[in-house]
């Protein structure tokens, strides 16, 4: 049995949001042997719903990633000596009629514990980053939790900028860089 993630709840009603302008690819570190760096497949279904449980509760997301993904843009890291699936992000189409109408989003990345720190998360963001910068979208935008961390991290070294598209949102930035121990800079971000 997978050991999953603790659920992280919304704090806020409204998620942080990270932006991406219209740039170039990034490069994508390679994976450990072992693994193997893939779309996912009608076959995959019910691999991929475990390792999604280990972040997540299930609430249709298969359904809504396999309308809405982008063609070639719903990936997985498959564990060779297991056979199972350990990481998956997901490339979209512009859906968000709102701030966003007609840019793709990054969403949904996820690995398992027992395969974390191997660079698998690095290089699956690399490459739907690099879906999105094919897609030449102005300025793809993601969603995240302010407690996510090691993902927020990873986004800002592949470019990606907090977004602030509401009130308070500095503040929590500047919270979340805290507890970063990086520096904030309202310059770099996107309003």
């Amino acid at each position: 049995m997978r050991r999953p993630h603790p659920y992280i709840h919304a704090r806020y009603p409204d998620g942080l949001e990270l932006v991406r302008p219209a740039g170039a690819r990034v490069p994508v570190p390679p994976l450990p042997p072992g693994y193997t760096l893939r779309p996912c497949e009608d076959r995959d279904a019910g691999s991929w719903l475990e390792l999604f449980a280990l972040a997540w509760p299930d609430t249709g997301a298969l359904a809504h990633i396999r309308t809405h993904a982008l063609p070639g843009g719903f990936l997985v890291v498959e564990h060779h000596a297991t056979q199972q699936l350990v990481a998956s992000c997901v490339a979209f189409k512009p859906e968000s009629p709102e701030r966003h109408p007609h840019d793709g989003s990054l969403g949904w990345l996820v690995t398992d514990p027992a395969h974390a720190r191997r660079g698998l998360a690095a290089a699956l963001a690399a490459t739907v980053t690099n879906r999105l910068v094919d897609e030449a979208y102005a300025c793809p935008w993601l969603n995240t939790e302010d407690d996510r961390l090691a993902a927020i991290r990873l986004y800002l070294r592949l470019g990606w900028r907090p977004h602030l598209y509401t009130d308070g949102m500095e503040q929590r930035w500047r919270a979340v860089f805290a507890r970063l121990a990086e520096p904030f800079h309202p310059d770099r971000c996107v309003t």
